[in-house]
């Protein structure tokens, strides 16, 4: 009871209420509870005797033209007030502070924003349809509490950088239409929980980078028609919970990553209207796009990778654009693709020749095709439509469709196809079938004949299946010579031919593709032949000075009234003939440290780079694994250097098309050294002496000899052979004994190492000679011996004692310039034949023996013994203990002569001689 009570009396109040406001409402006006309405009621100034408890104002559409003042003391409810369509030249001056919320001055005159300091409750302002020309620094400054602000449709063309700083509750800010064209950085620092912002319709070129940074909550931005030719990287970086973004009817021209880097949270991306003609991936950073329009834009095709990371796309619009190519496994990047718009293109081949374009749209549910030239259907053109309801086929004048070429669509209820061309043949009876003709949604197709005779004209339903017959020559058209696939070098000219029949005689239309794009303004030559079974028309394709971007698929398409066909893609290759772009050149490095041959060769295909080592693929850097080869620098190095790795490297750059070679030749360089210490060195006079000095170094040492601090030169004795490596000394004489020095000098240093060099005389050298050392320890023991028979042969004898021969001539070992008596050799002897003639003496002896002297060179000691050393003899004294010798006694019947003959062929042993007894009684006997 007490609420029904209650439910009364406020009725009754409200009651109360309106007739009181009709009773004092003003006689222009309608009073609506709390709403006054007072507008278009001719009024030139604020009415007087409103209502006190109004809470909304409308002045609107009247004619106040004059600077107003408002007093609003009278209405302290008052939160509302509509002065749009007036004449208003400047602001309305407030007199007393308002509780106003909503102010309404559009479609006025004002020029500029002021007297908004008794305003301090003001919410939203609407100035849409003014005159403004520019906000400065304190155009707002006591509008603290400001949400939305409308200055759409002004004259606006500078904005101060701080003119919005104190708008720092704005949620809405709309300032389109005007004539911005730059806008200052830092403009929006303080709007921290702006969520729009309108910008479309002004005349800005640039967004500079982190331009909206500050803009942490911003959730649509339109920047629609306005002069934006490129977006800078990070144009849009700091706005982390932007969903929508406008970019309709701009200049842009491409879509990169770099302005798209933080959009993380965007969900719709308008760039219709504008002149992008390629799309780059970047899609990473907004990969929760759900919308993507691309309508009325340049595009010319589209590559696999240019809708990667859009898994999330439900609506994707690009029709009214110029393309001709998508690219197989392009919409496997999009699998919630619910709707895609493709009118208005030259999509012809995606339907007539393309494979599994569609693979990867299981989701889609409308697919429109509209006006893109399509003459024939594909049996597998809709593959992977799996749950297609809606395929618009409009304004294509489609001639023929394959047999069940909408069975990959079972879900089709929407079939939109117009066309008056139809070759109602058995190519197309599988349509007329009951199982497939009475699920085609006829409703919407309007299709007719227009081939053979006999059906053209005919509504494809009116014709019955048994006229779809086939005809015995078709004028459709049907190739039956593919181009051929080529590869040619770069420069060359090339043709491909094309050859088509038909029963027609009408003109075949010929259109060659690359890369499934129509090509213009190409050379071609069209001649025909008459068959017995038709006309046959050829198509010649002319490629001139075919360059490397002339490679790809080509291939022939012709159609006339009745069809369309496609020919073969043929692969044309263009290969360049490989060149270098950096030559190895020669180069020296020491020894230990790494070589660097640089080689790399331009080409196509990428030429492949290989190195020899004089001539050969093995080389010592190869095994011994020092050789890196840098492929990414092309640099070949060898660590490590050694000798061995000198010599003439090659860089062989090899493809297809050819190869090349380059030289270059890699020098070690090495400080010269020994192979070896050089040995002392003792000869005989007369000998040869032959010092080696084997050095090894790079460049190749060169060697000099110093003998005692002279350097040494040619001579009649002197000689230099191996290079110098070995220093010859012929016949030497005492005059060589020194310390010799070899030197070896390159560009990397010195080296020199010495030996000492012995010439002995010859009488010390005969010593050593183990030959007459025997024979002087057999004399001197056959004397200690038998010297009591020497006594004996002396006594009865009584003749004079022979002279013995024991030495050579002592004047032969001293001098050199001596000859041989009655021999006429030369005085150069060495001292092997010097000891020769000493053993030979008995021989001389008996031809001159009155001209020899019994001079003994050799002490004979009758209690000592002879020690041979190396350059000496030495004598022990008798104490010493030595070994008995055993002295062979001649036998008698042999003579002298015989003995002699022994001793001059030393080639087999012999006894000692003994003279007969009226000759050599009272001779030793001669020790061999």
């Amino acid at each position: 009871m007490l609420v029904a009570h209650l439910l009364l009396v406020s009725t009754l109040f409200y009651k109360v209420l309106i007739c009181n406001a009709k009773k004092d409402c003003h006689k222009r006006c309608d009073c609506l509870g709390t709403y006054v309405d007072c507008s278009k009621t001719m009024l030139n100034a604020l009415p007087e005797g409103l209502p006190l408890w109004m809470e909304t104002l409308d002045l609107s559409g009247n004619k106040i033209d004059e600077t107003l003042a408002i007093n609003t003391s009278s209405y302290p409810h008052l939160t509302t007030m509509k002065l749009t369509k007036n004449s208003f030249v400047s602001f309305p001056i407030f007199v007393n502070r308002s509780t106003i919320n909503n102010l309404n001055l559009a479609h006025n005159k004002i020029e500029k924003l002021e007297a908004l300091g008794n305003l301090p409750s003001l919410k939203n302002l609407d100035m849409n349809k003014n005159k403004l020309t520019f906000l400065d620094d304190n155009s707002f400054s006591q509008s603290i509490h400001l949400k939305i602000l409308n200055l759409n449709n002004n004259l606006i063309t500078n904005l101060s950088a701080n003119c919005l700083d104190t708008l720092t509750n704005l949620v809405e800010f709309k300032i389109s239409h005007n004539k911005l064209n730059n806008l200052p950085v830092g403009l929006f620092k303080k709007l921290k929980n702006l969520e729009t912002l309108d910008l479309g319709r002004n005349q800005i070129t640039v967004i500079h980078g982190l331009l909206f940074k500050d803009l942490v909550n911003l959730k649509t931005i339109i920047l629609r028609q306005n002069l934006i030719e490129d977006l800078q990287d990070g144009s849009f970086y700091g706005l982390i919970h932007l969903q929508s973004l406008h970019l309709e009817d701009n200049n842009l021209s491409k879509i990169s990553k770099g302005w798209l880097y933080g959009l993380h949270s965007l969900i719709y991306l308008n760039i219709s209207y504008n002149r992008i003609d390629q799309i780059k991936s970047g899609w990473e950073y907004c990969a929760d796009l759900v919308e993507l329009d691309l309508s009325y834009n340049k595009l010319q095709y589209i590559e696999k990778s240019n809708l990667e990371n859009l898994r999330k796309l439900h609506k994707l619009h690009l029709n009214n654009n110029r393309l001709s190519f998508i690219e197989e496994g392009s919409f496997n990047n999009t699998p919630m693709l619910r709707t895609l718009q493709m009118d208005h293109n030259y999509l012809s081949w995606l339907i007539e020749d393309a494979k599994e374009t569609f693979i990867g749209l299981r989701n889609l549910k409308k697919l429109s095709l509209a006006n893109n030239k399509i003459l024939f259907i594909k049996k597998e053109a809709f593959t992977g439509l799996d749950n297609l309801d809606e395929l618009n086929l409009l304004q294509n004048n489609v001639l023929e469709i394959q047999d069940e070429a909408f069975k990959f669509m079972p879900n089709l209820v929407y079939l939109y196809l117009n066309s008056s061309s139809l070759v109602c043949d058995c190519s197309m009876a599988w349509l007329k079938q009951p199982n497939i003709f009475e699920e085609l949604p006829f409703d919407f197709i309007n299709a007719f004949c227009g081939f053979p005779e006999k059906n053209k004209g005919k509504n494809l339903k009116e014709v019955p299946l048994s006229d779809f017959v086939c005809l015995e020559n078709s004028p459709k058209p049907i190739i039956i010579f593919h181009p051929e696939s080529k590869m040619v070098l770069e420069g060359q000219n090339i043709t491909l031919k094309c050859g088509v029949n038909s029963s027609s005689t009408e003109k075949i239309n010929f259109v060659w593709k690359k890369d499934n794009h129509d090509l213009e303004l190409i050379s071609t030559n069209h001649y025909s032949s008459f068959e017995l079974n038709g006309m046959t028309q050829f198509s010649v394709l002319n490629l001139y000075n075919i360059s490397m971007s002339q490679s790809g698929k080509y291939q022939c398409v012709a159609s006339n009234e009745f069809g369309i066909t496609y020919s073969n893609r043929s692969i044309l290759s263009v290969v360049v003939y490989p060149f270098f772009a950096k030559v190895p050149g020669n180069s020296s490095v020491k020894t230990g440290l790494t070589a660097k041959l640089e080689c790399a060769a331009n080409g196509y295909p990428v030429p492949q780079i290989s190195w020899q080592k004089d001539g050969g693929t093995d080389f010592p850097a190869a095994q011994e694994r020092r050789m890196k080869v840098m492929s990414r620098d092309d640099v070949f190095l060898i660590v490590d250097v050694k000798l061995v790795d000198m010599g003439i490297y090659s860089c062989t750059a090899k493809n297809v098309a050819g190869m090349i070679a380059a030289n270059a030749t890699l020098n070690v360089l090495e400080p010269p050294w020994f192979k070896g210490e050089m040995s002392n060195k003792q000869v005989r006079v007369g000998e040869e002496v032959v010092l080696e000095c084997l050095s090894y170094g790079s460049p190749k040492p060169k060697i000099r000899w110093i003998k005692d601090g002279i350097y040494l030169t040619l001579s009649n004795r002197h000689y230099f052979t191996a290079e110098n490596q070995l220093l010859v000394i012929m016949e030497a004489n005492t005059d060589d004994s020194g310390t010799y020095q070899c030197e070896i000098t390159n560009s990397l240093g010195v080296n020199s190492q010495k030996v000492d060099v012995l010439v002995m005389p010859l009488y010390r050298s005969l010593i050593h000679e183990y030959t007459l050392g025997l024979v002087v320890i057999a004399i001197i023991l056959c004397i200690v011996i038998i010297s009591t028979i020497w006594v004996l042969f002396v006594y009865k004898a009584r003749r004079p004692s022979s002279n013995l021969i024991n030495s050579a001539d002592n004047k032969s070992l001293d001098s050199s310039n001596s000859k041989d008596s009655g021999t006429g050799e030369s005085t150069k002897r060495s001292q092997e034949q010097l000891f020769n003639d000493s053993l030979n003496t008995p021989q001389k002896l008996n031809n001159n023996l009155g001209n020899l002297s019994p001079e003994i060179n050799l002490p004979l000691l009758t209690h000592a013994s002879v020690v041979l050393g190396e350059n000496s003899v030495t004598y022990r004294h008798s104490k010493t203990a030595t070994l008995p010798v055993q002295l062979h006694i001649k036998e008698p019947h042999e003579t002298i002569e015989d003995s002699v003959k022994c001793i001059e062929t030393f080639e087999r042993p012999c006894s000692t001689p003994v003279p007969p007894p009226n000759e050599t009684q009272n001779s030793p006997p001669i020790v061999q």
